[in-house]
C-alpha cells in the first residue's frame, strides 16, 4: 500500500511540475522515477537520501498492465480506411524513415561493439516516434486540419506497426527455450498470429459488433473489455510474442467498428493510471552513475535523429509532393521520442536478462538509461522545433542555392502525380512500378538478414532486380513527364533530360540501399562514404539539369521587332499610310 501511495503521489507531483513547465507529462513522470528509485545516491550536508522506493517486483508487474493498455489505445488509432487515404505517401515516409533511423541505430552499435540482438534494440530506440507527442502538439498547434496532418498521422501509425512486427522477431529469437529457434517457424507463428487477428478483424467483429453495442452496463463492458484485451496479450505469448503486441492487434480489431470511442471513453482513465506507474518504474530502472557511459551514445544518436528527421525525411516529403512548409512540419513532429522507444527498452533489457546465453554487459546494462534520458532531451525539442517549422522552411528556402531548389522541384512535380493522391486518369500509379518497389524493399531485407554463401549469391543478382526496378520506374514516369508543367520549355529534349534526371535520383537511392546492405556485413564504415558520393551525385546532377534548363526559366529575353524603328511621329503616320 506504501508503493501504490508513494508512487501515486509523487507522480501526480511530477505530471503537475512537466505541465507548469510546458513539458511532456511523460518526461515529469521518468524525472519522478529517477528521483525515488534504488538507483539515486545523494549527500547532502552530512545526510544521505538513496530513494524511497526499492526495485519492487509488484511494481514492475503492475507497470506491465499499463504497457499494455498503452498499446491497445495506439491498435485503436490505427484505423485501415484512414490509412488507405494516405496509401503511398504514408508507406513511402514511414517505411524510409523507420529503416534510415535503424540504420543509425546500428551504426552507433556496431562502433559500441555491441553483439547484433542488442544492436536491434538499441535502433528501436533511437528509431521510434512518439505518436503521442505529435498528436499532442498538433492540438497544441492547431494544425490538425492541415493538409499534411493526415498523412503524418498515418505515417506514425504504420511505423508502429512495423516497429511492432520488428519488435516481435527480435523477441521471439531471444526467448529462453530447450530448442534452438527455428526462424523459419518463427516467421510462420507469426503469420499465424497476424492471420488470427485479420480473421478477427476482417469477418467476426464486425459481425459481432452489434451485440457488443447493445451492452449497457458500463461496468459488464468495461470488464468485456478488459477480459478481451488481456486475453489477447496471453495469446501473444503463447506465440513467443510480446504480450504488448497482441494488445496493439486487438486494438486494431475494434479500431474501425462504432464501439471503438466507446471504448477509449471507459478505458482511458484506468490506461492513465497503469500507464503512469509504468513509466514511473521505469525512471525507477534509469541509473544515473551511467550517465558518463550513455553521454557518448547520447551525442552521436542525437544529432543524427535530427540529421534524419528534420532533413531527411523532410526532403523526401518535399520530394514526394508536400510544400516546402508542409515538409518541414512533417519532420519536425517526428524528432519526439517516448512511450514507443521506453517500449523497446524495455521488452529488450528483460529478454536479454532473461535469456541466460545473452551477456548483461550492453543493452540490458545501458539500454534503460540510455532510452530515459534520449527521450528526455528529445521530448523537450520536439515541440520547439515544431513551433518554428515555419521559420525552419523559411530559412532554408531563402539560402538553398538555385540548382538545388530548381532540382528539386522537378522530382517533385514529376513524384507528386505518381506518389500522391490523384484521380485523373492520366496520373493513374502503375501497378507494375508498385510491385517492383514492394519486392525491392523484401529482396533488400532478405539481403540484409542473410550470411555466408546466400548472401553472396543475393549480393550477384541484386543488379537484376535494381535494372527491372529502373525498367518499372521509367514507364511508370513516361505519362507523368509527358503532361506536367515544369515551367521550361516543353521540347522533346527537355522532357527526355528531365526523365533521365528523375530516374538518376530515383533509382540511384534505390541502388545505394541495396549497396549498402550488400556491404554492411563485410565493413560497415565503408557504408558511410557512399551514402556521402551519392549525395555529391545528387547536388552534381541538379546543378547539371539547371544549367540545362533552369537558367533559361528566368532569364529575361529582348522582345523581337518585326518592324524597324521609326524616328518619329511623322514617319510612323506615312509608314501605316495615315495622314
Amino acid at each position: 500500500m506504501f508503493d501504490v501511495g508513494v508512487i501515486a503521489s509523487v507522480g501526480f507531483v511530477g505530471a503537475a511540475i512537466a505541465s507548469r513547465v510546458r513539458l511532456p507529462i511523460i518526461i515529469g513522470y521518468i524525472i519522478a522515477g529517477i528521483l525515488i528509485g534504488p538507483n539515486i545516491h545523494l549527500r547532502l550536508l552530512g545526510g544521505s537520501y538513496d530513494g524511497i522506493l526499492s526495485d519492487s517486483v509488484f511494481l514492475q508487474s503492475i507497470s506491465q498492465l499499463g504497457l499494455v493498455l498503452l498499446l491497445f489505445f495506439v491498435g485503436l488509432e490505427f484505423s485501415i480506411t484512414k490509412l488507405m487515404k494516405t496509401k503511398e505517401a504514408a508507406a513511402i515516409l514511414a517505411a524510409t524513415n523507420l529503416a534510415v533511423n535503424f540504420f543509425a541505430g546500428f551504426v552507433i552499435g556496431a562502433w559500441l561493439g555491441w553483439p547484433v540482438i542488442d544492436t536491434i534494440f538499441m535502433a528501436g530506440v533511437i528509431g521510434m516516434s512518439s505518436s503521442a507527442i505529435a498528436a499532442k502538439s498538433l492540438i497544441d498547434l492547431k494544425r490538425l486540419g492541415n493538409k499534411e496532418t493526415e498523412f503524418l498521422l498515418g505515417m506514425v501509425i504504420l511505423e508502429s506497426f512495423l516497429a511492432m512486427f520488428i519488435l516481435t522477431l527480435a523477441n521471439g529469437m531471444i526467448l529462453p527455450s530447450e530448442t534452438p529457434v527455428d526462424v523459419t517457424g518463427l516467421f510462420a507463428g507469426v503469420g499465424l498470429f497476424i492471420g488470427f487477428f485479420a480473421l478477427l478483424a476482417g469477418i467476426v467483429v464486425p459481425r459481432t459488433a452489434a451485440v457488443f453495442e447493445r451492452i449497457k452496463s458500463e461496468e459488464l463492458f468495461v470488464l468485456f473489455a478488459l477480459g478481451t484485451v488481456f486475453l489477447a496479450a496471453a495469446l501473444a505469448e503463447a506465440f513467443r510474442i510480446p504480450a504488448i503486441v497482441g494488445a496493439f492487434f486487438m486494438g486494431m480489431v475494434f479500431a474501425d467498428t462504432r464501439i471503438a470511442g466507446r471504448l477509449k471513453v471507459k478505458m482511458e482513465s484506468l490506461r492513465d493510471a497503469f500507464v503512469a506507474i509504468f513509466f514511473l518504474s521505469f525512471g525507477m530502472l534509469i541509473d544515473l552513475s551511467a550517465l558518463p557511459s550513455v553521454l557518448p551514445m547520447l551525442i552521436i544518436a542525437v544529432p543524427l535523429i535530427l540529421l534524419n528527421d528534420l532533413f531527411l525525411t523532410a526532403s523526401l516529403a518535399y520530394f514526394i509532393g508536400f510544400s516546402g512548409r508542409a515538409a518541414t512540419a512533417i519532420g519536425t513532429s517526428m524528432i519526439a521520442r517516448n512511450e514507443e522507444a521506453i517500449l523497446y527498452a524495455t521488452v529488450g533489457a528483460r529478454a536479454i536478462e532473461a535469456n541466460p546465453q545473452l551477456s548483461n554487459d550492453y543493452a540490458a546494462k545501458y539500454l534503460t538509461p540510455f532510452a530515459g534520458i534520449l527521450c528526455i532531451v528529445m521530448s523537450s525539442l520536439a515541440p520547439i522545433l515544431m513551433k518554428r517549422s515555419d521559420r525552419i522552411a523559411a530559412f532554408f528556402s531563402k539560402r538553398l542555392p538555385k540548382s538545388i531548389t530548381f532540382g528539386a522541384e522537378l522530382v517533385k512535380r514529376t513524384l507528386k502525380t505518381v506518389i500522391m493522391p490523384n484521380f485523373l486518369p492520366i496520373y493513374r500509379r502503375k501497378r507494375v512500378f508498385q510491385a517492383s518497389l514492394i519486392a525491392y524493399a523484401a529482396w533488400v531485407i532478405d539481403l540484409t538478414i542473410t550470411t555466408g554463401p546466400a548472401h553472396f549469391a543475393m549480393s550477384v543478382l541484386t543488379p537484376v532486380l535494381v535494372f527491372a526496378v529502373w525498367a518499372s520506374a521509367r514507364h511508370a514516369f513516361q505519362e507523368p513527364v509527358r503532361h506536367t508543367n515544369y515551367g521550361v520549355d516543353g521540347g522533346p529534349l527537355s522532357r527526355s533530360a528531365i526523365e533521365t534526371f528523375v530516374l538518376r535520383i530515383v533509382v540511384g537511392a534505390l541502388a545505394i540501399v541495396s549497396l549498402v546492405a550488400i556491404l554492411w556485413q563485410y565493413y560497415w564504415p565503408v557504408t558511410l562514404p557512399i551514402l556521402y558520393a551519392y549525395f555529391l551525385v545528387v547536388v552534381f546532377s541538379m546543378k547539371v539539369v539547371y544549367r540545362r534548363l533552369g537558367l533559361g526559366v528566368s532569364r529575361r529575353i529582348a522582345p523581337i521587332r518585326l518592324v524597324r524603328r521609326l524616328p518619329s511621329a511623322r514617319s510612323w503616320r506615312a509608314a501605316s499610310g495615315r495622314r
